[in-house]
């Protein structure tokens, strides 16, 4: 698993990067700038705190939230109902400090499922990030993994060409083409359906979107 820690305390950062540093790939920074550029490198999960020495951590969040494919879990020692009811409409989880490290773990955890999503003959895990066809590994770009991830996270549900385009937005691209959303739709549709021309897995929903199909 990536995951990024967000964290302006500096004894904090660092006892949580050593902790999760055995089970993830661990980036932990300290101001909300170094966030938005730590986001370009596809983080699984954002353990973020809320007062940060530039900014507030939700306001971050809101601006963030439609590019990430991450899930967040709000650590803060903000214990009011106000802003717990915020984060929890833009974040996975709200945690309030003092928390254990196992119990954040815990919670962090629980956010995905403990096995594959399987979608007919495709098997996608999001934890890792791995995504096989028939049981056979399938290879995808990173611009193809966000997308997928994008679209099985939000499985079932019609996505417009906005959406999708925010998930494919990479922190380090000034500009991402209307193309490029075709073109990887088209890639992904060629690696993961039995026959591209008809997909049952990647649906187009006319003048809509798309949408992952959970029946497929």
């Amino acid at each position: 698993m990536r995951l990024l820690i967000v964290e302006d305390e500096p004894a904090l950062r660092a006892s949580m990067a050593a902790f999760f540093a055995p089970q993830a790939t661990v980036q932990a920074v300290g101001t909300l700038a170094a966030a938005s550029v730590a986001v370009g490198t596809g983080p699984e999960a954002i353990i973020l705190d809320l007062a940060l020495p530039d900014g507030d951590g939700l306001d971050w969040l809101r601006e963030w939230r439609p590019h990430l494919t991450a899930k967040v879990v709000v650590l803060t020692a903000n214990d009011a109902e106000p802003t717990q009811l915020a984060g929890l409409r833009l974040a996975d989880e709200y945690v309030v400090k003092p928390v254990s490290l196992q119990v954040l773990a815990a919670r962090l955890t629980r956010l995905w499922p403990a096995a594959p999503i399987r979608l007919g003959s495709v098997a996608v895990t999001l934890t890792t990030g791995t995504v096989t066809r028939a049981g056979a590994p399938v290879v995808l770009t990173a611009t193809e993994w966000r997308l997928l991830a994008y679209l099985v996270t939000n499985r079932g549900q019609i996505l417009s060409r906005e959406q999708l385009m925010g998930a494919l937005w990479d922190a380090r691209e000034a500009y991402v083409a209307d193309n490029t959303l075709t073109v990887t739709i088209k890639r992904l549709r060629e690696k993961l359906e039995a026959d591209p021309a008809h997909p049952q897995l990647i649906r187009t929903v006319r003048g809509m979107g798309y949408f992952v199909d959970e029946q497929a």
